[in-house]
């Protein structure tokens, strides 16, 4: 289980945001799931939603969670449909 802490976290990216004007940026959250081909669970997609929601520059946010076989990747723009990526085979 992980738990995102209240504090640091915005601040150390914030730094390194200023620090290279813009070059090296926040853009989304990953994790794992225990499982061969992985998907969000209603606390990923409220999480995702909550923390695209919070972003002052409006970007969408990237959301990848890390399977024992496959990737699951979203894009989560705040205000509309979030839009799954899948691989091209």
């Amino acid at each position: 289980m992980f738990e995102r802490m209240q504090y640091g976290h915005e601040s150390i990216a914030q730094s390194r945001w200023v620090a290279t004007h813009g070059t090296i940026r926040y853009l989304g959250e990953w994790h794992t799931h225990p499982e061969d081909d992985p998907y969000p669970s209603g606390l990923d997609i409220s999480e995702w939603d909550r923390l695209a929601g919070n972003r002052k520059d409006n970007r969408p946010q990237l959301a990848v969670i890390v399977g024992r076989k496959s990737l699951y990747v979203e894009l989560v723009p705040n205000m509309e449909p979030n839009i799954v990526l899948t691989p091209i085979d």
